[in-house]
């Protein structure tokens, strides 16, 4: 009897215990939940935006126009070309051709002038023909000629990668009239010395620094006056200084120096002049869209034959 006393005792203790020890947890518990304390949450891992990694070289075309001029006896393809490569794009535009075993496509300039003397300027489209970059993908607009008028199909090779660009030349056929520019009307400088013409500018986009494209930011244009020599009676002249002052304004804008060049048309500065010579000053000026300058100015010479400077009024188109 005195046996099932003890184990009834040992029973309740033992039960007294187990409360005892929920209360416990229960207590703990209900104190965590008003403590105040946040919760921890485990950050979302982050996710990287994709990049472009290339192992070899490629190259791929993104889109095309295909213009057909009566003024001159071939047509063209200016390529929007995308270029990848594992390490900064550094690539020869003598590695494409096509299938017209007669076009080079590092000859380009004769086509160029052949454009530039019907009024025709490929620059407009912003027509690249140095192919660099710091990226290891771009994408460069490329002038390809096409001497068969009738051609309806041409293929493009590329002689890295031993790549295929297919374009059908009866689609994407771009208006002519957007490689026009005006130079407006030609106002003459005339001295016992010389005769030369300036028109008004035109946007130029197609300049290169040591066999770089010469590069500037988005909110800059680069303006282009174009000069020809008429009459010359003074065999050494050399134009040694060039400025613009816009109208309204009493800043001079000093035109690009001689190491600027242009894939189009000669720089003029600090080069000695032949009669019949034809090129351009360039300035580098805010575009007027984004500051508000006038179109209109001044564009002072300064010629080696005399210590004065030469003024006249032109426009910017």
């Amino acid at each position: 009897m005195r046996k099932v006393k003890i184990s009834r005792v040992i029973i309740l203790i033992a039960g007294f215990a187990i409360i005892a020890g929920l209360i416990v947890l229960l207590t703990i518990w209900v104190l965590n939940m008003f403590n105040g304390e946040e919760p921890v949450n485990t950050p979302d891992p982050i996710i990287s935006e994709p990049t472009e990694v290339y192992d070899e070289f490629t190259i791929e075309l993104e889109d095309y126009e295909v213009f057909k001029i009566d003024e001159v006896d071939f047509n063209f393809v200016l390529a929007d070309i995308k270029v990848g490569d594992s390490e900064a794009i550094d690539y020869s535009l003598g590695s494409l051709y096509t299938d017209e075993k007669t076009v080079d496509i590092t000859d380009y300039q004769k086509y160029i002038d052949a454009l530039d003397g019907a009024g025709y300027y490929v620059g407009a489209k912003g027509v690249d023909y140095v192919l660099k970059s710091d990226k290891t993908t771009d994408t460069f607009t490329v002038f390809i000629p096409v001497e068969d008028k009738q051609k309806e199909s041409l293929t493009i090779y590329d002689a890295v990668s031993k790549s295929q660009l297919s374009i059908d030349l009866t689609k994407n056929i771009g208006d002519p009239n957007e490689l026009k520019y005006s130079t407006g009307d030609d106002s003459a400088i005339s001295t016992d010395d010389y005769v030369i013409s300036v028109s008004n500018a035109y946007i130029e986009t197609s300049l290169v620094e040591n066999g770089d494209t010469y590069t500037y930011p988005s909110t800059v244009q680069i303006y282009a006056f174009v000069l020809d020599v008429i009459e010359l009676n003074d065999k050494s002249l050399t134009l040694e200084d060039a400025v613009f002052v816009p109208s309204g304004s009493d800043e001079e804008i000093h035109a690009l120096d001689a190491s600027i060049m242009s894939m189009k048309i000669n720089n003029f500065m600090s080069r000695t002049v032949s009669e019949g010579d034809h090129g351009a000053l360039f300035f580098e000026m805010y575009s007027p869209h984004d500051s508000g300058i006038s179109y209109s100015g001044t564009l002072r010479l300064k010629f080696s034959n005399s210590d004065n400077w030469l003024s006249i009024e032109t426009e910017m188109n």
